[in-house]
């Protein structure tokens, strides 16, 4: 039945998958170095802006920097933190 091919792929272990990726990703960066690192973030750039031409439209690039900023926020009160 079509409904027992579908609770099969629902039922798969997901986070096993996401976890051999990682791996995957991060031995391959570690193998051929940060050009590789760079390769691959635009390969998924590529496959965004295909995916959503307008993308990032001003809203995302607005949002974008908003959570940078905020993260770099976040790691200067770590650093300052650890150096007190």
């Amino acid at each position: 039945m079509i409904t027992d091919g579908i609770h099969a792929f629902m039922a798969r272990d997901w986070q096993r998958a996401r976890d051999a990726k990682d791996a995957y990703w991060a031995e391959r960066v570690a193998r051929l170095g940060p050009i590789e690192a760079m390769r691959i973030a635009e390969e998924l750039r590529r496959q965004a802006a295909l995916q959503h031409p307008d993308w990032p439209d001003a809203a995302s690039r607005r949002d974008d920097l908003q959570n940078h900023v905020r993260m770099t926020e976040l790691f200067d009160r770590v650093d300052a933190a650890r150096r007190s």
